[in-house]
Protein backbone atom coordinates (compact mmCIF):
# COMPACT_ATOMS: atom_id res chain seq x y z
CA UNK A 1 0.00 0.00 0.00
CA UNK A 2 1.46 3.54 -0.97
CA UNK A 3 1.80 6.25 1.44
CA UNK A 4 -0.69 8.20 -0.69
CA UNK A 5 -3.26 5.71 -0.21
CA UNK A 6 -2.10 5.72 3.78
CA UNK A 7 -2.69 9.56 3.99
CA UNK A 8 -6.31 8.45 2.40
CA UNK A 9 -7.53 5.48 4.89
CA UNK A 10 -6.02 7.88 7.50
CA UNK A 11 -8.38 10.57 6.51
CA UNK A 12 -11.45 8.91 6.15
CA UNK A 13 -11.57 6.91 9.93
CA UNK A 14 -10.83 10.49 11.07
CA UNK A 15 -13.40 11.80 9.46
CA UNK A 16 -15.88 8.81 10.23
CA UNK A 17 -14.88 9.36 13.65
CA UNK A 18 -15.75 12.89 13.45
CA UNK A 19 -19.25 11.90 12.34
CA UNK A 20 -20.21 8.89 14.44
CA UNK A 21 -19.29 11.38 17.64
CA UNK A 22 -21.62 13.99 16.48
CA UNK A 23 -24.43 11.64 15.84
CA UNK A 24 -23.61 9.69 19.18
CA UNK A 25 -23.99 12.70 21.72
CA UNK A 26 -26.35 14.92 21.71
CA UNK A 27 -26.17 17.27 25.19
CA UNK A 28 -26.84 20.38 25.86
CA UNK A 29 -24.50 23.43 25.66
CA UNK A 30 -24.40 23.49 29.21
CA UNK A 31 -23.25 19.80 29.71
CA UNK A 32 -20.56 20.32 27.20
CA UNK A 33 -19.01 23.26 28.60
CA UNK A 34 -18.94 21.68 32.20
CA UNK A 35 -17.34 18.44 30.53
CA UNK A 36 -14.93 20.96 28.89
CA UNK A 37 -14.35 22.64 32.31
CA UNK A 38 -13.65 19.04 34.05
CA UNK A 39 -10.95 18.34 30.93
CA UNK A 40 -8.83 21.67 31.84
CA UNK A 41 -8.42 20.46 34.95
CA UNK A 42 -6.31 17.33 34.29
CA UNK A 43 -2.96 18.65 33.99
CA UNK A 44 0.61 17.40 33.26
CA UNK A 45 3.94 17.88 32.10
CA UNK A 46 4.54 14.04 30.83
CA UNK A 47 5.00 14.95 27.42
CA UNK A 48 6.24 17.83 27.09
CA UNK A 49 8.27 18.74 30.16
CA UNK A 50 5.80 21.80 30.63
CA UNK A 51 2.45 22.16 32.43
CA UNK A 52 -0.40 21.50 29.62
CA UNK A 53 -3.92 19.91 29.63
CA UNK A 54 -3.88 15.96 29.49
CA UNK A 55 -5.49 15.81 26.20
CA UNK A 56 -3.68 18.76 24.34
CA UNK A 57 -0.45 17.41 24.98
CA UNK A 58 1.07 15.70 21.78
CA UNK A 59 0.86 11.91 21.23
CA UNK A 60 -1.92 10.06 23.37
CA UNK A 61 -1.45 10.05 26.86
CA UNK A 62 -3.81 7.69 29.05
CA UNK A 63 -4.44 9.10 33.09
CA UNK A 64 -5.89 6.37 36.37
CA UNK A 65 -6.52 8.02 38.89
CA UNK A 66 -6.41 6.63 42.53
CA UNK A 67 -10.46 6.80 42.23
CA UNK A 68 -10.89 4.26 38.92
CA UNK A 69 -7.84 2.08 40.07
CA UNK A 70 -9.57 1.29 44.06
CA UNK A 71 -13.02 1.11 41.59
CA UNK A 72 -12.33 -0.92 39.06
CA UNK A 73 -10.41 -3.42 41.94
CA UNK A 74 -6.69 -2.80 40.64
CA UNK A 75 -4.32 -4.38 43.09
CA UNK A 76 -1.09 -3.05 41.58
CA UNK A 77 0.53 -0.24 39.18
CA UNK A 78 1.38 -3.92 36.40
CA UNK A 79 -2.64 -4.64 36.77
CA UNK A 80 -3.68 -1.24 36.12
CA UNK A 81 -1.52 -0.90 33.19
CA UNK A 82 -2.87 -3.97 31.97
CA UNK A 83 -6.28 -2.28 31.25
CA UNK A 84 -4.81 0.48 28.52
CA UNK A 85 -4.92 0.20 25.29
CA UNK A 86 -2.18 -0.80 23.18
CA UNK A 87 -0.32 -2.42 26.84
CA UNK A 88 0.13 -5.93 27.65
CA UNK A 89 1.14 -7.23 30.60
CA UNK A 90 4.03 -9.63 30.84
CA UNK A 91 5.68 -11.66 33.06
CA UNK A 92 8.97 -14.10 32.21
CA UNK A 93 9.62 -17.40 33.58
CA UNK A 94 10.99 -16.25 36.72
CA UNK A 95 8.26 -13.63 37.71
CA UNK A 96 9.67 -10.60 36.25
CA UNK A 97 6.61 -8.49 35.75
CA UNK A 98 6.74 -6.11 32.59
CA UNK A 99 4.75 -4.92 29.67
CA UNK A 100 5.18 -4.16 26.12
CA UNK A 101 3.18 -1.09 24.30
CA UNK A 102 1.79 -1.31 20.53
CA UNK A 103 3.85 -4.68 19.97
CA UNK A 104 7.32 -3.72 20.79
CA UNK A 105 8.92 -5.39 23.65
CA UNK A 106 9.62 -9.30 22.77
CA UNK A 107 9.68 -12.34 25.42
CA UNK A 108 13.46 -11.90 26.25
CA UNK A 109 13.74 -8.31 27.00
CA UNK A 110 10.60 -6.59 27.37
CA UNK A 111 12.19 -3.27 28.48
CA UNK A 112 11.33 -0.47 26.37
CA UNK A 113 9.32 1.63 28.36
CA UNK A 114 10.46 4.51 30.75
CA UNK A 115 9.59 4.09 34.27
CA UNK A 116 9.44 7.19 36.12
CA UNK A 117 8.33 7.29 40.29
CA UNK A 118 7.26 11.32 40.89
CA UNK A 119 8.84 12.26 37.74
CA UNK A 120 12.52 10.81 38.60
CA UNK A 121 13.58 7.87 36.26
CA UNK A 122 14.22 4.30 37.88
CA UNK A 123 15.89 2.48 34.86
CA UNK A 124 18.98 0.64 35.02
CA UNK A 125 21.41 0.88 33.02
CA UNK A 126 22.12 -3.01 33.06
CA UNK A 127 18.95 -4.25 32.41
CA UNK A 128 17.18 -1.23 30.92
CA UNK A 129 14.53 -1.87 33.21
CA UNK A 130 12.98 -2.36 36.97
CA UNK A 131 11.28 -4.59 38.46
CA UNK A 132 9.74 -2.82 41.78
CA UNK A 133 7.36 -0.15 40.43
CA UNK A 134 5.26 -2.44 38.75
CA UNK A 135 4.48 -3.66 42.24
CA UNK A 136 3.55 -0.46 43.31
CA UNK A 137 -0.15 -1.08 45.27
CA UNK A 138 -2.54 1.10 44.40
CA UNK A 139 -3.13 2.38 47.53
CA UNK A 140 -0.10 4.05 47.48
CA UNK A 141 -0.79 6.34 43.81
CA UNK A 142 -2.80 10.01 43.40
CA UNK A 143 -2.54 8.55 39.68
CA UNK A 144 -1.09 7.39 36.83
CA UNK A 145 0.37 9.11 33.43
CA UNK A 146 1.00 7.20 30.74
CA UNK A 147 2.47 8.37 27.01
CA UNK A 148 2.18 5.50 24.18
CA UNK A 149 4.96 6.18 21.85
CA UNK A 150 8.37 7.74 21.68
CA UNK A 151 9.26 10.60 24.17
CA UNK A 152 13.37 10.63 23.68
CA UNK A 153 12.80 13.88 22.81
CA UNK A 154 12.13 15.12 26.58
CA UNK A 155 13.02 11.67 28.46
CA UNK A 156 15.54 10.45 26.40
CA UNK A 157 17.07 6.69 26.68
CA UNK A 158 14.61 3.87 27.17
CA UNK A 159 11.66 6.03 26.19
CA UNK A 160 11.63 3.90 23.16
CA UNK A 161 8.05 2.57 23.09
CA UNK A 162 6.42 4.73 26.05
CA UNK A 163 7.19 6.90 29.44
CA UNK A 164 4.92 5.40 32.54
CA UNK A 165 4.83 8.48 35.48
CA UNK A 166 3.38 7.33 39.01
CA UNK A 167 2.14 10.18 40.68
CA UNK A 168 2.33 8.97 44.26
CA UNK A 169 0.36 10.38 47.13
CA UNK A 170 1.77 13.24 49.53
CA UNK A 171 -1.38 15.04 51.03
CA UNK A 172 -4.16 14.36 53.84
CA UNK A 173 -3.93 11.37 55.80
CA UNK A 174 -4.94 7.47 54.29
CA UNK A 175 -5.10 4.16 55.88
CA UNK A 176 -5.99 1.15 54.42
CA UNK A 177 -4.71 -2.53 54.97
CA UNK A 178 -6.52 -6.14 53.67
CA UNK A 179 -6.49 -9.54 52.99
CA UNK A 180 -5.81 -11.24 49.78
CA UNK A 181 -5.75 -14.94 48.33
CA UNK A 182 -2.91 -17.19 48.64
CA UNK A 183 -2.60 -16.13 52.34
CA UNK A 184 -1.78 -12.35 51.13
CA UNK A 185 -2.41 -9.04 52.98
CA UNK A 186 -1.64 -5.78 52.17
CA UNK A 187 -1.00 -2.62 54.47
CA UNK A 188 -0.62 1.56 53.27
CA UNK A 189 -0.18 4.36 55.00
CA UNK A 190 -0.10 8.10 54.33
CA UNK A 191 1.01 11.27 56.68
CA UNK A 192 1.32 14.31 55.84
CA UNK A 193 2.04 18.40 57.60
CA UNK A 194 1.89 21.15 56.19
CA UNK A 195 2.70 24.47 58.43
CA UNK A 196 -0.42 26.75 58.51
CA UNK A 197 2.02 29.82 58.95
CA UNK A 198 4.83 29.04 56.47
CA UNK A 199 6.20 26.84 53.23
CA UNK A 200 7.04 23.81 55.09
CA UNK A 201 5.15 20.77 53.97
CA UNK A 202 6.23 17.39 54.58
CA UNK A 203 4.91 13.79 53.68
CA UNK A 204 5.83 9.97 54.17
CA UNK A 205 3.76 7.47 52.16
CA UNK A 206 4.80 3.98 53.04
CA UNK A 207 2.99 0.63 51.80
CA UNK A 208 3.49 -3.57 52.14
CA UNK A 209 2.25 -6.50 50.94
CA UNK A 210 2.77 -10.24 51.06
CA UNK A 211 1.83 -12.96 49.51
CA UNK A 212 2.20 -17.11 49.59
CA UNK A 213 1.39 -17.23 46.61
CA UNK A 214 -1.56 -18.98 44.41
CA UNK A 215 -1.70 -22.68 43.96
CA UNK A 216 -0.71 -22.78 39.83
CA UNK A 217 1.20 -25.98 38.59
CA UNK A 218 3.51 -25.92 35.58
CA UNK A 219 3.55 -28.39 32.58
CA UNK A 220 6.47 -30.53 31.71
CA UNK A 221 9.55 -29.35 31.41
CA UNK A 222 10.29 -26.42 28.25
CA UNK A 223 13.55 -26.29 29.01
CA UNK A 224 15.48 -25.56 24.81
CA UNK A 225 18.44 -27.49 26.32
CA UNK A 226 16.84 -30.85 27.11
CA UNK A 227 17.88 -30.11 30.84
CA UNK A 228 15.60 -31.99 33.36
CA UNK A 229 14.14 -30.20 36.01
CA UNK A 230 11.21 -30.97 38.56
CA UNK A 231 8.39 -30.26 36.12
CA UNK A 232 5.61 -31.10 36.37
CA UNK A 233 4.84 -29.77 39.90
CA UNK A 234 4.25 -26.71 41.53
CA UNK A 235 5.73 -23.31 40.74
CA UNK A 236 7.02 -20.81 43.82
CA UNK A 237 4.96 -17.48 43.38
CA UNK A 238 6.07 -16.59 46.94
CA UNK A 239 5.88 -12.61 46.35
CA UNK A 240 6.06 -9.46 48.85
CA UNK A 241 6.87 -5.81 48.64
CA UNK A 242 7.66 -2.65 50.69
CA UNK A 243 8.15 1.00 49.61
CA UNK A 244 8.34 4.08 51.64
CA UNK A 245 8.14 7.63 50.23
CA UNK A 246 9.03 10.80 52.13
CA UNK A 247 8.80 14.34 50.75
CA UNK A 248 9.97 17.47 52.06
CA UNK A 249 9.13 21.15 50.99
CA UNK A 250 10.55 24.33 51.98
CA UNK A 251 9.21 26.93 49.11
CA UNK A 252 10.79 26.48 46.52
CA UNK A 253 13.30 23.72 48.03
CA UNK A 254 12.36 20.18 47.43
CA UNK A 255 13.85 17.23 48.73
CA UNK A 256 12.37 13.41 47.74
CA UNK A 257 13.76 10.24 49.04
CA UNK A 258 11.96 7.00 47.66
CA UNK A 259 12.70 3.67 48.45
CA UNK A 260 11.51 0.02 46.91
CA UNK A 261 12.49 -3.47 47.43
CA UNK A 262 10.37 -6.11 45.68
CA UNK A 263 11.01 -10.45 46.43
CA UNK A 264 10.00 -12.75 44.60
CA UNK A 265 9.88 -16.90 44.30
CA UNK A 266 11.80 -17.96 40.76
CA UNK A 267 7.84 -19.20 39.58
CA UNK A 268 8.60 -21.72 36.42
CA UNK A 269 12.98 -21.02 37.33
CA UNK A 270 15.30 -19.79 34.89
CA UNK A 271 15.55 -21.57 31.57
CA UNK A 272 11.81 -22.75 32.30
CA UNK A 273 13.87 -25.17 34.56
CA UNK A 274 11.02 -25.95 37.56
CA UNK A 275 12.91 -25.74 41.06
CA UNK A 276 11.86 -27.23 44.38
CA UNK A 277 8.30 -25.55 45.91
CA UNK A 278 10.35 -24.47 48.83
CA UNK A 279 7.67 -21.06 49.11
CA UNK A 280 11.34 -18.77 49.64
CA UNK A 281 11.81 -15.67 48.00
CA UNK A 282 15.00 -16.09 45.81
CA UNK A 283 15.31 -12.85 44.11
CA UNK A 284 15.08 -9.50 45.32
CA UNK A 285 15.15 -6.00 43.63
CA UNK A 286 15.69 -2.97 45.10
CA UNK A 287 15.72 1.07 44.12
CA UNK A 288 16.52 3.51 46.51
CA UNK A 289 16.31 7.37 44.51
CA UNK A 290 17.61 10.54 46.38
CA UNK A 291 16.76 13.56 44.87
CA UNK A 292 17.18 17.56 45.45
CA UNK A 293 15.74 20.24 43.75
CA UNK A 294 15.50 24.06 43.73
CA UNK A 295 13.01 26.43 41.41
CA UNK A 296 14.09 29.41 40.62
CA UNK A 297 12.99 32.73 38.74
CA UNK A 298 15.21 35.02 37.13
CA UNK A 299 12.00 37.23 35.64
CA UNK A 300 8.80 37.68 35.51
CA UNK A 301 9.10 35.13 32.01
CA UNK A 302 12.22 33.05 32.76
CA UNK A 303 12.12 30.44 35.23
CA UNK A 304 14.41 27.30 35.79
CA UNK A 305 15.14 24.41 38.38
CA UNK A 306 17.70 22.25 39.13
CA UNK A 307 18.26 19.00 40.58
CA UNK A 308 20.62 15.93 41.64
CA UNK A 309 19.32 12.94 41.85
CA UNK A 310 21.36 9.84 43.12
CA UNK A 311 20.25 6.53 41.93
CA UNK A 312 20.83 2.82 43.18
CA UNK A 313 19.66 -0.06 41.64
CA UNK A 314 20.48 -3.58 42.83
CA UNK A 315 19.15 -7.08 42.22
CA UNK A 316 20.18 -10.06 43.96
CA UNK A 317 19.55 -13.88 43.62
CA UNK A 318 20.12 -16.63 46.38
CA UNK A 319 19.83 -20.34 45.36
CA UNK A 320 18.46 -19.98 41.80
CA UNK A 321 17.71 -23.27 40.39
CA UNK A 322 19.81 -23.93 36.87
CA UNK A 323 19.12 -27.67 36.49
CA UNK A 324 18.83 -30.92 38.40
CA UNK A 325 21.91 -32.65 39.88
CA UNK A 326 21.48 -36.23 37.88
CA UNK A 327 22.58 -34.03 34.65
CA UNK A 328 25.55 -33.09 36.41
CA UNK A 329 26.70 -35.95 38.09
CA UNK A 330 24.94 -35.68 41.40
CA UNK A 331 22.71 -38.15 42.78
CA UNK A 332 20.36 -36.11 45.12
CA UNK A 333 18.58 -32.87 45.28
CA UNK A 334 21.21 -31.90 48.00
CA UNK A 335 23.44 -31.78 44.40
CA UNK A 336 20.83 -29.73 42.48
CA UNK A 337 23.31 -26.79 40.68
CA UNK A 338 22.24 -23.33 42.42
CA UNK A 339 23.65 -20.29 41.75
CA UNK A 340 24.09 -16.85 43.84
CA UNK A 341 24.50 -13.43 41.91
CA UNK A 342 24.64 -10.04 43.11
CA UNK A 343 24.52 -6.35 40.64
CA UNK A 344 24.40 -3.31 41.97
CA UNK A 345 24.20 0.07 39.64
CA UNK A 346 24.29 3.41 41.18
CA UNK A 347 23.44 6.40 39.10
CA UNK A 348 24.40 10.17 39.59
CA UNK A 349 22.22 12.90 37.43
CA UNK A 350 22.38 16.83 37.64
CA UNK A 351 20.00 18.50 35.42
CA UNK A 352 19.38 22.56 35.05
CA UNK A 353 16.65 23.74 33.04
CA UNK A 354 15.26 27.14 31.70
CA UNK A 355 11.93 27.77 30.95
CA UNK A 356 11.03 31.26 29.06
CA UNK A 357 7.79 32.58 27.50
CA UNK A 358 7.62 35.51 25.04
CA UNK A 359 4.58 36.54 23.07
CA UNK A 360 3.12 33.11 21.59
CA UNK A 361 6.39 30.83 22.34
CA UNK A 362 6.90 28.53 25.11
CA UNK A 363 10.76 27.65 24.90
CA UNK A 364 12.36 24.84 27.15
CA UNK A 365 15.96 23.99 26.97
CA UNK A 366 17.44 21.60 29.42
CA UNK A 367 20.96 20.73 30.57
CA UNK A 368 21.76 16.78 31.55
CA UNK A 369 25.00 15.26 33.00
CA UNK A 370 25.07 11.52 33.82
CA UNK A 371 27.61 9.50 35.26
CA UNK A 372 26.47 5.48 35.93
CA UNK A 373 29.31 2.67 37.41
CA UNK A 374 28.53 -0.56 38.27
CA UNK A 375 28.97 -0.98 42.29
CA UNK A 376 29.01 -4.91 42.32
CA UNK A 377 28.91 -7.70 40.45
CA UNK A 378 29.05 -11.57 41.33
CA UNK A 379 28.38 -15.06 40.61
CA UNK A 380 28.42 -17.83 42.39
CA UNK A 381 27.88 -21.62 41.62
CA UNK A 382 28.22 -25.36 42.63
CA UNK A 383 30.03 -26.35 39.85
CA UNK A 384 33.69 -26.87 38.86
CA UNK A 385 33.26 -26.50 35.39
CA UNK A 386 30.28 -24.70 33.14
CA UNK A 387 30.22 -28.61 32.43
CA UNK A 388 30.08 -30.09 36.04
CA UNK A 389 29.99 -31.89 37.76
CA UNK A 390 28.56 -30.61 40.70
CA UNK A 391 31.29 -28.86 43.83
CA UNK A 392 30.29 -29.14 47.48
CA UNK A 393 30.55 -25.25 47.51
CA UNK A 394 29.89 -22.12 45.18
CA UNK A 395 32.39 -21.21 43.42
CA UNK A 396 32.86 -17.54 41.18
CA UNK A 397 31.64 -17.68 37.44
CA UNK A 398 31.55 -14.74 35.13
CA UNK A 399 28.97 -12.21 35.12
CA UNK A 400 26.72 -10.83 32.66
CA UNK A 401 28.18 -7.57 33.23
CA UNK A 402 31.73 -6.43 34.85
CA UNK A 403 32.23 -4.56 37.98
CA UNK A 404 34.26 -1.93 36.46
CA UNK A 405 31.68 -1.25 33.46
CA UNK A 406 30.70 2.85 33.38
CA UNK A 407 28.77 4.78 31.37
CA UNK A 408 28.32 8.53 31.16
CA UNK A 409 26.41 11.05 28.89
CA UNK A 410 25.98 14.20 28.72
CA UNK A 411 22.21 15.20 27.28
CA UNK A 412 20.82 18.79 25.64
CA UNK A 413 17.07 19.39 25.14
CA UNK A 414 15.43 22.02 23.03
CA UNK A 415 11.60 22.65 22.66
CA UNK A 416 9.52 25.27 21.42
CA UNK A 417 5.47 24.85 21.74
CA UNK A 418 4.47 27.47 19.72
CA UNK A 419 0.77 29.03 19.97
CA UNK A 420 -0.71 29.86 16.41
CA UNK A 421 -3.67 30.74 17.81
CA UNK A 422 -6.17 30.33 20.67
CA UNK A 423 -6.45 26.77 19.41
CA UNK A 424 -3.62 25.79 17.76
CA UNK A 425 -0.31 24.36 18.87
CA UNK A 426 2.80 23.43 17.51
CA UNK A 427 5.48 21.97 19.12
CA UNK A 428 9.14 21.51 18.11
CA UNK A 429 11.96 20.16 20.18
CA UNK A 430 15.11 17.47 19.95
CA UNK A 431 16.94 15.87 22.58
CA UNK A 432 20.55 15.30 21.55
CA UNK A 433 22.41 12.57 24.02
CA UNK A 434 26.01 11.79 23.84
CA UNK A 435 27.88 8.86 25.55
CA UNK A 436 31.24 7.98 26.12
CA UNK A 437 31.21 4.42 25.34
CA UNK A 438 28.32 4.07 22.77
CA UNK A 439 27.26 6.14 19.50
CA UNK A 440 25.70 9.67 20.56
CA UNK A 441 21.58 9.84 19.76
CA UNK A 442 19.91 12.60 18.33
CA UNK A 443 15.95 12.38 19.19
CA UNK A 444 13.32 15.17 17.30
CA UNK A 445 9.76 15.76 17.64
CA UNK A 446 7.29 17.88 15.76
CA UNK A 447 3.57 17.92 16.90
CA UNK A 448 0.19 19.77 16.03
CA UNK A 449 -2.80 20.08 18.25
CA UNK A 450 -5.66 21.57 16.90
CA UNK A 451 -8.24 22.47 19.33
CA UNK A 452 -11.27 22.90 16.31
CA UNK A 453 -14.18 23.21 19.24
CA UNK A 454 -14.52 22.59 23.28
CA UNK A 455 -15.25 18.66 21.79
CA UNK A 456 -13.27 17.85 19.30
CA UNK A 457 -9.36 17.61 18.92
CA UNK A 458 -6.76 17.13 16.31
CA UNK A 459 -3.49 16.21 16.98
CA UNK A 460 -0.41 14.49 14.84
CA UNK A 461 2.90 14.03 15.75
CA UNK A 462 6.02 12.68 13.93
CA UNK A 463 9.29 11.61 16.70
CA UNK A 464 11.84 9.38 17.35
CA UNK A 465 12.74 7.39 20.10
CA UNK A 466 15.89 5.39 20.75
CA UNK A 467 17.11 2.56 23.67
CA UNK A 468 20.97 2.01 24.06
CA UNK A 469 21.94 -1.54 24.49
CA UNK A 470 22.10 -2.15 28.10
CA UNK A 471 25.14 -2.95 29.81
CA UNK A 472 24.52 -6.93 29.74
CA UNK A 473 23.46 -6.10 26.20
CA UNK A 474 26.72 -4.85 25.25
CA UNK A 475 28.69 -7.36 27.03
CA UNK A 476 26.74 -10.03 25.65
CA UNK A 477 26.71 -8.73 22.23
CA UNK A 478 27.58 -11.37 18.91
CA UNK A 479 28.50 -8.73 17.31
CA UNK A 480 31.83 -6.28 17.24
CA UNK A 481 29.84 -3.51 18.20
CA UNK A 482 26.15 -2.99 18.63
CA UNK A 483 23.88 -0.11 17.85
CA UNK A 484 21.23 1.52 19.68
CA UNK A 485 17.45 0.74 18.40
CA UNK A 486 15.33 3.52 17.15
CA UNK A 487 11.24 3.65 16.60
CA UNK A 488 10.37 6.76 14.00
CA UNK A 489 6.50 7.17 14.66
CA UNK A 490 4.20 8.98 12.85
CA UNK A 491 0.92 9.29 14.18
CA UNK A 492 -2.57 11.05 13.71
CA UNK A 493 -5.21 11.36 16.64
CA UNK A 494 -8.66 13.05 17.19
CA UNK A 495 -10.79 13.23 20.64
CA UNK A 496 -14.05 13.83 21.01
CA UNK A 497 -15.16 15.08 24.38
CA UNK A 498 -18.85 14.83 25.36
CA UNK A 499 -20.79 15.52 28.37
CA UNK A 500 -20.92 11.28 29.00
CA UNK A 501 -18.73 9.86 26.24
CA UNK A 502 -15.63 10.21 24.95
CA UNK A 503 -13.97 8.64 22.15
CA UNK A 504 -10.39 8.58 21.04
CA UNK A 505 -8.87 7.35 17.74
CA UNK A 506 -5.07 6.82 16.77
CA UNK A 507 -3.78 5.86 13.47
CA UNK A 508 0.18 5.39 13.49
CA UNK A 509 2.99 4.12 11.61
CA UNK A 510 6.31 3.15 12.89
CA UNK A 511 9.75 2.10 11.62
CA UNK A 512 11.87 0.19 14.07
CA UNK A 513 15.29 -0.05 13.27
CA UNK A 514 18.39 -2.27 14.93
CA UNK A 515 16.24 -3.84 17.34
CA UNK A 516 17.86 -5.84 19.44
CA UNK A 517 16.84 -9.32 20.07
CA UNK A 518 18.42 -12.72 22.20
CA UNK A 519 19.59 -15.51 19.94
CA UNK A 520 18.84 -18.47 22.41
CA UNK A 521 21.10 -21.48 20.75
CA UNK A 522 24.67 -21.87 20.64
CA UNK A 523 26.43 -19.30 19.83
CA UNK A 524 23.86 -17.42 22.66
CA UNK A 525 23.71 -13.27 22.92
CA UNK A 526 22.22 -10.04 21.97
CA UNK A 527 22.47 -8.86 17.91
CA UNK A 528 20.86 -6.22 16.31
CA UNK A 529 17.52 -7.82 14.05
CA UNK A 530 17.46 -5.12 11.11
CA UNK A 531 14.02 -3.00 10.14
CA UNK A 532 10.16 -3.78 10.93
CA UNK A 533 7.95 -1.86 9.86
CA UNK A 534 4.82 -1.09 12.01
CA UNK A 535 0.78 0.59 11.32
CA UNK A 536 -1.94 0.54 13.88
CA UNK A 537 -5.41 1.84 15.14
CA UNK A 538 -6.47 2.08 18.42
CA UNK A 539 -10.14 3.09 19.35
CA UNK A 540 -10.65 4.45 23.33
CA UNK A 541 -14.74 4.72 24.03
CA UNK A 542 -15.27 6.11 27.94
CA UNK A 543 -19.33 6.31 28.35
CA UNK A 544 -21.75 7.07 31.49
CA UNK A 545 -24.92 5.82 31.66
CA UNK A 546 -27.59 7.32 33.73
CA UNK A 547 -24.98 7.99 36.46
CA UNK A 548 -24.63 4.34 37.97
CA UNK A 549 -22.62 2.82 34.59
CA UNK A 550 -19.67 3.53 33.16
CA UNK A 551 -18.13 1.40 30.27
CA UNK A 552 -14.76 1.74 28.93
CA UNK A 553 -13.48 -0.10 25.94
CA UNK A 554 -10.20 -0.33 23.65
CA UNK A 555 -9.54 -2.56 20.35
CA UNK A 556 -6.22 -1.93 19.19
CA UNK A 557 -5.20 -3.17 15.75
CA UNK A 558 -1.22 -3.90 14.65
CA UNK A 559 0.27 -5.26 11.69
CA UNK A 560 3.92 -6.04 10.23
CA UNK A 561 4.40 -5.07 7.18
CA UNK A 562 7.03 -7.70 6.29
CA UNK A 563 8.41 -10.22 9.08
CA UNK A 564 6.61 -10.25 12.68
CA UNK A 565 8.06 -9.64 16.02
CA UNK A 566 8.67 -11.85 18.02
CA UNK A 567 6.05 -11.42 20.82
CA UNK A 568 3.77 -8.96 19.46
CA UNK A 569 0.10 -9.56 19.04
CA UNK A 570 -1.64 -8.52 16.29
CA UNK A 571 -5.09 -7.45 17.91
CA UNK A 572 -6.20 -6.59 21.59
CA UNK A 573 -9.82 -6.23 22.90
CA UNK A 574 -10.16 -4.42 26.28
CA UNK A 575 -13.63 -4.04 28.03
CA UNK A 576 -14.77 -2.47 31.33
CA UNK A 577 -17.89 -2.10 32.65
CA UNK A 578 -18.56 -0.59 36.30
CA UNK A 579 -21.80 -0.78 38.38
CA UNK A 580 -22.37 2.13 41.06
CA UNK A 581 -24.59 -0.04 43.18
CA UNK A 582 -24.35 1.92 46.05
CA UNK A 583 -22.59 5.40 47.03
CA UNK A 584 -19.53 3.43 48.41
CA UNK A 585 -20.07 0.27 46.30
CA UNK A 586 -19.28 -0.82 42.96
CA UNK A 587 -18.79 -3.32 41.02
CA UNK A 588 -16.72 -3.88 38.35
CA UNK A 589 -15.66 -6.62 35.30
CA UNK A 590 -12.72 -6.37 33.49
CA UNK A 591 -12.02 -8.87 30.34
CA UNK A 592 -8.73 -8.47 28.10
CA UNK A 593 -8.19 -10.47 25.35
CA UNK A 594 -5.37 -11.02 22.59
CA UNK A 595 -4.44 -12.33 19.09
CA UNK A 596 -1.93 -15.20 19.50
CA UNK A 597 1.46 -13.90 19.54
Amino acid sequence: MTLRKYYAHIITLLMLAFAGSVQAQDSSEQDELNQFMNLLEQQTSLATDTRINADFVPGMLSVLSAKQMERRGFRTLWEALASLPGVQATMNETGMRSITVRGIGNLFEPNKVKLLLNGKALNASASATTGTLYDTPIEQIERVEFIRGPGSAIYGEFAFAGVVNVITRRQGEHYSAGIESGEGYTFSALFSYADPDGDFKTSINVAASQSEGEDISSGIDRSPVGIPSYAPGPINNKRDFVSAILSVENGDLNALLQIQQSNRGDHFGTNNLLPLDDRQTVISESVISADISQSFQLDEDLIGKWSLNLLNNETEQNSLFLGDAENFGGLGPEDDIVADSLLEEQRIEAQINLQYEVSAHKLFGALIFTEVEVRDAEQFINLITPAGPPAPTLNEFPTPVDDSDERSSVSLVLQDEYRIDDRLTLTAGLRYDNYEDIDSNVSPRIALVWRRSDQHIFKTQLARAFKPPSLIEDNGSLELEIESETNDTLEFGHIYHGADLVLRNTIYFSKLDNLILFQDFAPFGFYNSGSFDLRGYELEVEKSIDSEWDINASLSLQDYVDDKLPGATPWMLKLGAEYALRPLTALHLQVNSFGCR
